[in-house]
């Protein structure tokens, strides 16, 4: 932050301070001086006088700001004033006076929070940044930084530090990009170079970041690398603490991998999960978002040749790929080679790994999994040809360094923990091996190893996700209860469906009776969907001590089962000991549905507004005018609405203007007259309504009161989006092989299918609109179609060249794969479909399935639908049926 020039006017020279860097109070009184321009107390006190109006600053008061650095808040807000600091640059002083003073009471924020760092002493790789691949000659671990065309202009990454550093406010910046594309590096050098003396928190799990949130100070900056792995598990981040950091002037650096970015593109829906709206908000509502491409810009290609003269980790680079330089540097070519030259048994643990990733495991994944779930993967003929260490082996082949640090497999610990505990697959091959098996079905030695040895429960829960989409039901269910708590968590809806789906009453009511409120709502739902009320109710009875909702629900049920006496003696019971706001509403509303007028009104006149409006809407719908008429003239609460309503909607608008002007002021509600004026307007008579507005309102203003003009809805102000380019975001795969496909000996067998499988993973809504901006083809297809990603895919499909669109749908543009799977399911070209689907593309998945489908070929549809394929299991269950199969389809 820079401040203005203190005293202004006085022509001293010298830097002003930064209060950024103020940590304790004798850096506060340093900075301080400074900022005076050497002005002692005296002169400072004197200039405090001569202000208008004047400040009260004493030599001694001055002295101690100097020595002690210890202001009040006032005193340092007249001493900024005599220093001519603007008002909106006081806010960041006033943060580091709170930081050094600390707060009544307590010791300062800072020294609440461990584990922080200046920036300029951090570790760039113990932040996430990729380490380079070794070349001889090359000084230093990390190449020289190419400037990024996103790290400047207006809404560059640096601007918008920039702007949330003078201005002292706080911010939540998210760079998004294919795994290898910079982002971590760009983001580095940004705070790096702007804010190199600010404190950093680069938090190891949930607890220090909710520690953040209990102890912000201005000026913090949390750093959220790889952002996935803090928005699941209990106590991640979530719209809340994000909105208690930012509000304390913390600034949140985030990056995201783009296909975990494209996972919360979709709308939220009803049947997703706490975790995932929490995720989604977070990600759509509250991240300013930046684009990090893969691919480099002519601009950022030269940049980088100037600079290899210097540097030899770029030269070798530019070498490899000049358009993917950091992918190149990062050695994904290497790796690439490395996975594409796996023996069988070193491809089988390989595939395991992505496949378990691809279901949602965020944690590392363990020896046991990997040893049990590999033998899945390979062929029966490379199994039987197994060497007895071929274990081991594979294991060798696959973590053994290759550029720098980073290996094919990479050994994990857990925060907190040494050693050894699991491994990930690299980041960029996981990114392109896991686009390849996109819909490669997983063999059943795969999921049972996932049961056996995954132990997150957020991990679970991913899984048995995964798991129900396929229509493996029973897979799901014993991956939900191994991850299901007896108080409830997260896994307690999926399991509540499922059982819900299997009618399997008795297990939901034990985990209802164990603790689980989650599941008993649903329970008593489901119960009076199938008319059994009494069981429904035996249930509420045991959960109503425990929670007062369930005591609503309880009295809303027997109200259903007309024991209206017993329904409101409960909701009388619970409106008198309840503190429920919401209390009211109910038992009004149980009131009005019993008819019970006299009641109402003696709880209206008691005070209550809930009993007001049902009361007068009970009467205007009995059509009783007079009584109406009677309450609105003593100004009851709604009354002279409905009276207003009624009468209109009966044709009797006069009788409504003489009745309206009649009512004393504290009966009028605004959107009565607002109906009236409008009724008015209507007939022709402005004039009229004007004036009634004027007459009703005491206004000058006849205007005052009219309804205001249409403006367009404004945009979510809180989500900052660049457009990403997708040809951009996904390099190359470098020649990867697949890795090997699923034995058909060893198939999981669906035994567990029913109707009602979740089809509401729609990948083509992980598309948000107008978000992923496409390259312009109009030059290359030398004809005059309008500028416009679109029009040039579209021309490519008019023209028929289809081997550009498939180039343009590998480099990972989502509108050429559309294109091109629709071409080819017009043209009944099946093995199209199939090459774009082993290729991973979910367009061409959607429409092989439909083509299988509406041949009627069930066992290569159950095939797309293990493989996790869009439709797929809706088109399994339809097809089924067609073939008069009802009893597979129920299974």
């Amino acid at each position: 932050m820079t401040a203005s020039r203190p005293g202004a006017g006085s022509g001293r020279p010298g830097t002003p301070p930064d209060p950024g860097l103020v940590r304790t109070c004798e850096q506060l009184g340093r900075a301080l001086n400074a900022l005076a321009g050497g002005r002692g107390p005296t002169a400072i006190a004197a200039e405090a006088r001569k202000l208008s109006p004047p400040e009260s600053l004493t030599k001694q008061t001055v002295n101690d700001l100097y020595h002690k650095g210890r202001p009040s808040e006032a005193t340092l807000a007249a001493f900024l004033r005599v220093c001519g600091v603007p008002r909106d640059q006081h806010a960041a002083w006033q943060a580091a006076r709170e930081r050094a003073v600390g707060r009544p009471g307590g010791t300062s924020a800072l020294h609440r929070l461990v584990d922080l760092v200046r920036i300029d002493a951090t570790d760039p790789r113990a932040l996430g940044v990729h380490a380079a691949i070794d070349v001889p000659g090359a000084a230093g671990a990390l190449p020289t930084y190419v400037e990024r065309d996103a790290d400047t202009g207006a809404a560059g990454l640096r601007a918008r530090i920039q702007r949330a550093a003078a201005e002292a406010t706080g911010q939540f910046l998210l760079l998004v990009g294919a795994s290898s594309a910079g982002k971590t590096r760009c983001a580095y050098e940004a705070i790096r170079h702007l804010l190199p003396h600010r404190w950093l928190l680069h938090p190891a799990d949930a607890k220090q970041l909710r520690q953040a949130a209990a102890h912000p100070f201005a000026g913090l900056v949390v750093w959220l690398d790889e952002l996935q792995q803090h928005l699941s598990g209990r106590g991640g981040l979530t719209p809340h603490l994000v909105r208690a950091l930012t509000r304390s002037g913390v600034l949140l650096v985030a990056t995201l991998r783009e296909d975990f970015f494209q996972q919360y593109a979709r709308e939220i829906g009803s049947g997703d999960s706490r975790a995932y709206v929490s995720a989604w908000e977070v990600v759509r509502k509250h991240a300013s978002v930046l684009t990090i491409p893969a691919r480099l810009s002519a601009a950022e290609q030269a940049r980088a040749r100037a600079a290899a003269a210097d540097d030899r980790h770029l030269e070798a680079g530019l070498r490899i790929d000049a358009v993917e330089l950091f992918p190149a540097i990062a050695g994904a070519p290497v790796l690439a080679r490395r996975a594409d030259g796996a023996d069988p048994c070193a491809a089988a643990v390989l595939a395991a790994d992505v496949d378990a990733a691809r279901l949602g495991v965020l944690s590392p994944l363990s020896i046991g999994f990997l040893r049990q779930a590999a033998p899945g993967y390979g062929q029966e003929r490379h199994r039987g040809a197994a060497p007895h260490d071929w274990f081991e082996s594979a294991m060798a082949y696959l973590t053994q360094p290759l550029v720098g640090p980073t290996a094919v497999l990479q050994a994990s610990a857990p925060p907190g923990a040494m050693g050894v505990h699991g491994y990930r697959v690299a980041g960029y091959l996981l990114q392109e091996l896991a686009r390849r098996r996109r819909f490669t079905p997983v063999p059943a030695a795969a999921w049972r190893a996932l049961i056996e040895h995954v132990h997150d429960r957020d991990d679970l829960v991913r899984i048995a996700d995964a798991a129900e989409y396929r229509m493996l039901f029973s897979t799901a269910k014993k991956l939900l209860y191994r991850a299901h708590v007896p108080d409830g968590n997260d896994a307690s809806r999926p399991l509540a469906r499922l059982l819900i789906g299997q009618n399997q009453i008795r297990q939901l009511r034990a985990l209802a009776d164990n603790g689980d409120a989650i599941i008993a709502d649903l329970l008593v739902d489901h119960l009076v969907d199938l008319g059994r009320a009494k069981e429904a109710q035996a249930v509420l009875e045991v959960h109503g001590s425990q929670a007062i909702s369930y005591a609503w629900r309880l009295a809303d049920l027997l109200a259903e089962q007309d024991k209206t006496d017993d329904a409101l003696a409960l909701a009388y019971e619970l409106a008198a000991d309840s503190a429920d706001p919401f209390a009211d509403w109910q038992l009004a509303y149980l009131l009005a549905e019993a008819g019970r007028m006299d009641e109402l009104r003696t709880r209206a006149d008691a005070g209550s507004e809930e009993a007001a409006f049902r009361l007068t809407s009970l009467l205007a719908e009995a059509g009783r005018i007079a009584e109406l008429r009677d309450l609105a003239h003593a100004g009851f609460p709604y009354a002279a609405h409905q009276l207003i309503e009624t009468l209109i909607q009966r044709g009797r608008s006069d009788d409504a203007i003489t009745t309206l002007q009649a009512i004393p002021p504290a009966g009028r509600y605004p959107i009565v007259v607002s109906t009236l004026t409008k009724l008015l307007k209507e007939r022709g008579e402005t004039d009229k309504a004007n004036a009634m507005v004027h007459t009703l309102r005491g206004t000058s203003r006849p205007d005052a009161f009219a309804e205001p003009a249409e403006t367009p809805a404004e945009a979510d102000p809180t989500v900052d989006l660049v457009p990403l380019d997708e040809a951009e975001l996904h390099p190359s795969a470098h020649h990867l092989s697949p890795l090997p496909a699923l034995n058909g000996a060893d198939k999981e067998q669906n035994q567990d299918l029913r109707p009602g499988a979740p089809t509401d993973h729609d990948p083509a809504a992980l598309q948000p609109p107008g978000l992923l901006a496409e390259p312009d083809l109009s030059k290359d297809l030398n004809v005059s179609a309008e500028k416009g990603s679109g029009n040039s895919v579209e021309r490519l499909a008019q023209l028929g060249r289809t081997q550009e669109l498939r180039e343009l749908a590998d480099a990972g543009h989502h509108s050429a794969a559309r294109c091109l799977a629709r071409m080819l399911a017009q043209q009944g070209h099946e093995a199209g479909l199939r090459d774009m689907v082993a290729a991973g593309h979910y367009e061409a998945a959607d429409h092989l399935g439909s083509l299988l489908a509406e041949q009627g070929r069930i066992e290569e549809l159950r095939s797309l639908v293990e493989g996790g394929a869009p439709y797929a299991a809706g088109r399994l269950m339809n097809a089924l049926i067609d073939q008069d199969q009802e009893e597979a389809a129920d299974q």
